[in-house]
């Protein structure tokens, strides 16, 4: 009996060690591994059976009071070994991160799958600055428009103290005719160094037509909708920093949300954001994991853990509007309504304010009639129906509502009969894309009696 006892004493003071490494291999998706609670029970259960079958049945109270001693002397002794054993076992992890950090090479970069471009291939400046734009794409948060990227200063890319990307050779000094542009990643210039944009190559070209200094300022940022351009703008105005153009170059981001959510109301990411500041994921963090996962012998066993797996982890299931049940053609409708919500106040405002502006609504890879190449048609491949379906549908609408507004401009045709490659990917074009999208902004200004007359007499009263 006591052979017995002793048996179990070890088999549960060994379970109760190894729930770690057992919670481990059941978070990472190993089957069979069973539940850390499970495990627990069974250790404690067996510790607690073995220290019982060690007590005689016919025993004194003085004879199960000393079996009980002996019984506590050998649970201390086994949790004092587990805890030498642990000790050693977590210098030697330490040791052994130390030495990997030592002897092996720093990882490697995660390519950017738009950087395998072939454009990219004949670009010498090409890999300095997509090693840039990983590195830049460090955000901050930013009042009301939420984020926006860290400053930055490098070859290719650089970022003012504001968030702001560098729009080169803009003069910005009193007196400058300012020009605003606004829109998410397309207007930014992702794909494209800071020469490349369409704000660099309109500034370019509007050094050429208008009088006195040209100040052309990038206000776009990634993955912004067209009701956080418009708030850009306000805040601007409030500062008392008043452009003499606007432009805003939105569409595909606002698609792109309504996809996301199924809201028109709402920027991107927006179930993603709402959860970090309503703490949800910190509600399902559990105090004794976060003390376990601490560990550098934590740390090893997860990295062999993830070698020795072979199966996938499951990935959560995409959140769409169709998968929502949303009617595709009542979200257009919506995005478009809300867009236009948005093109009106910045028509009061520009009474308000004296300023001249634009919107311009962003071609799509899915849009217009450009022969697409073999690249560009693989990417075609690789989208979604649903947001294929709500692009289409709210392209369309956008063809009907452009002639009611003077001011807005359908761009969706500006690669028509464009053979070469463009885009990069669904979105995003290359500097060569930018370049024709900014001429064809400029061909609007320079047929604006405002942009030749007043927009220069502005320019010189500033």
């Amino acid at each position: 009996m006591k052979k017995i006892g002793d048996i179990l004493l070890v088999v549960g003071g060994g379970l109760l060690f190894l729930i770690p490494a057992t919670h481990l291999m059941w978070s990472s998706g190993i089957k069979g591994s069973g539940a850390p609670v499970l495990w627990m029970f069974t250790g404690v259960s067996a510790a607690v059976i073995g220290l019982l079958a060690r007590i005689d049945q016919g025993a004194t109270v003085r004879s199960i009071s000393a079996k009980i001693s002996d019984g506590y002397k050998a649970i201390a002794i086994l949790t004092l070994n587990a805890l030498i054993l642990f000790t050693g076992l977590e210098l030697t992890a330490k040791v052994v991160f130390k030495a990997r950090n030592l002897l092996s090479a720093p990882p490697a970069r995660e390519p950017e799958p738009r950087e395998k471009s072939s454009y990219y291939a004949s670009q010498p400046w090409a890999l300095q600055y997509w090693d840039e734009f990983a590195s830049s794409r460090t955000e901050q948060y930013h009042a009301y428009v939420l984020w926006r990227r860290a400053p930055f200063k490098g070859t290719t890319i650089n970022i003012d103290q504001n968030g702001i990307r560098l729009t080169p050779n803009a003069d910005c000094s009193s007196p400058s005719f300012k020009v605003f542009t606004f829109g998410g990643s397309p207007m930014w210039g992702t794909g494209a160094p800071d020469w490349g944009t369409i704000p660099a190559y309109l500034q370019a070209a509007l050094e050429k037509v208008a009088d006195g200094p040209i100040c052309v300022m990038n206000f776009a940022e990634s993955a912004y909708v067209s009701t956080q351009s418009v708030i850009e703008l306000l805040l601007q105005l409030q500062s008392g920093n008043v452009p003499n153009w606007v432009f805003f170059y939105d569409g595909p981001n606002d698609v792109y949300s309504g996809y996301q959510t199924g809201r028109s109301d709402v920027h991107e990411n927006f179930d993603l954001l709402g959860a970090r500041f309503e703490k949800r994921d910190a509600r399902q963090s559990r105090p004794f994991m976060e003390l376990v996962k601490s560990f550098a012998l934590f740390s090893l066993a997860d990295s062999l853990v993830n070698k020795l797996s072979r199966e996938p982890h499951a990935s959560a299931k995409l959140m769409t509007y169709e998968s929502r049940g949303i009617d595709a053609a009542t979200l257009s409708d919506s995005i478009v309504q809300r867009y236009l919500g948005d093109y009106k106040m910045v028509d009061a405002l520009a009474r308000e304010y004296g300023f001249n502006y634009v919107f311009l609504w962003a071609p799509h890879i899915s849009t217009g009639k450009k022969p697409l190449v073999a690249e560009e048609k693989a990417l075609m491949r690789t989208m979604d129906p649903a947001l294929m379906k709500l692009y289409h549908l709210t392209y369309q609408n956008i063809v009907r509502s452009a002639p009611q507004h003077k001011n807005l401009y359908y761009l969706g045709n500006v690669f028509d009969g464009v053979e070469s490659l463009l885009w990069i990917d669904d979105a995003h074009v290359t500097p060569v894309g930018n370049q024709l999208i900014a001429q064809q902004m400029l061909d609007i200004v320079t047929e604006s009696r405002s942009f030749n007359q007043r927009g220069k007499q502005a320019a010189r009263n500033k």
